[in-house]
């Protein structure tokens, strides 16, 4: 049983780490995006805005990403490396 429930942790870390990896290439993403838009003149200022906070929502959903992975590397390592 323990091995199975290993096993399992392990797959749920996997799948934590690309939902990360996912999260982090949408900032950049988002931020290039933002780049860009800063860099047209005349600029629009009402477009840098809703990307500011797509920017901002990316970074959130970034922080929850690696607070997840965080955990589930916590599971995997107490039921894959029970310490005594």
């Amino acid at each position: 049983m323990p091995e199975s429930m290993c096993q399992q942790a392990k797959h749920d870390f996997e799948k934590a780490k690309r939902e990360t990896a996912f999260r982090l290439e949408e900032l950049e993403r988002a931020e290039a995006k933002l780049t860009a838009l800063e860099a047209v003149q005349p600029p629009d200022a009402a477009a840098i805005e809703a990307q500011q906070a797509k920017v901002k929502q990316a970074h959130a959903q970034l922080n929850e990403a690696r607070e997840i992975q965080k955990d589930r590397k916590e599971t995997m390592d107490d039921l894959c490396n029970p310490h005594p």
